[in-house]
């Protein structure tokens, strides 16, 4: 069946605000009924051992699982700024295999004008490397679909990058809210030829792919996210028998608790196995 997690990032604000840290951010996770938390690097309070350890720790004391970390990289950019980007990714990757979480969510990135073949093949080689480090150390290494000109913007880029590294390490973090074409808050913006793509059917071709599902919520409304057809979109992952971790990652304006707490109950709703979200709700 599928499970729920929260992604740190939800929280971008509170954190950034510093009232909330990793800690406190682990007890509303907990206290909000999750089964596991979606972690940022950059919530992380470093890659230290001994800090990564105590994380490890407060998520198995409050009985929850740590079924990715996130990592912010950009392999299709300059080609000087690429070695930092690889060191950074694996070092991350290191301290995923330290919390003994399975799964690490990488980007493409973004190309520079006029070099977006260069940085495709980059990416490529790239993500190859990374996918192949993953696997030494058990860790399955993911691609996340991004919008804002990322060069993995669309079900056909996401097909055909995958189709490319060609590693068996490489998975596909399935972001329903940053295809090509997303109405929602953060897949629309700067994107002014959103009307020529379809998110939906992105979501529907690459739903085999995917190894992780991030579930936006940008607007909730008496009791529906109102930027996304989660009706169909879980219908797609039905129809692959998708069985893996839903994150809940929330991008919204409102208040951060009260939107997540409306959002639980759709998700878990649609996530139900054996009975449509309909019959679920009754």
């Amino acid at each position: 069946m599928m499970k729920l997690c929260l992604l740190s990032l939800s929280f971008k604000r509170s954190f950034a605000a510093g009232a909330m840290d990793i800690w406190s951010f682990l007890d509303v996770a907990r206290d909000f009924g999750f089964d596991g938390v979606d972690l940022y690097a950059g919530a992380l309070p470093s890659d230290d051992h001994r800090a990564l350890d105590e994380v490890a720790r407060a998520c198995l004391e409050r009985g929850l699982s740590i079924p990715c970390v996130s990592i912010g990289n950009t392999y299709a950019g300059p080609e000087e700024h690429l070695h930092e980007q690889m060191a950074m990714t694996h070092r991350w990757i290191r301290a995923a295999a330290r919390l003994k979480a399975p799964q690490v969510r990488v980007f493409a990135g973004t190309a520079e004008p006029g070099d977006e073949s260069g940085g495709w093949t980059r990416c490529v080689a790239a993500l190859r490397q990374s996918a192949a480090f993953g696997a030494e150390l058990g860790v399955r290494v993911s691609l996340q679909n991004h919008n804002h000109r990322q060069i993995a913007r669309t079900g056909d880029d996401v097909q055909r990058m995958l189709a490319d590294v060609g590693h068996r390490n490489m998975g596909h973090v399935l972001d329903c809210g940053q295809y090509a074409g997303s109405p929602g808050a953060s897949g629309h913006a700067e994107d002014p030829d959103r009307g020529a793509y379809d998110y939906l059917a992105s979501i529907e071709q690459t739903a085999p792919l995917a190894t992780h599902v991030r579930a936006k919520i940008y607007e909730m409304r008496n009791g529906r996210e109102t930027s996304l057809d989660y009706e169909r979109i879980f219908r797609a992952l039905r129809g692959v028998s998708y069985n893996g971790w839903v994150s809940l990652v929330y991008e919204g304006q409102g208040d951060e608790r009260a939107d997540i707490a409306a959002a639980i109950p759709m998700l878990r709703r649609f996530m139900a196995t054996h009975s449509t979200p309909a019959a679920a709700a009754e």
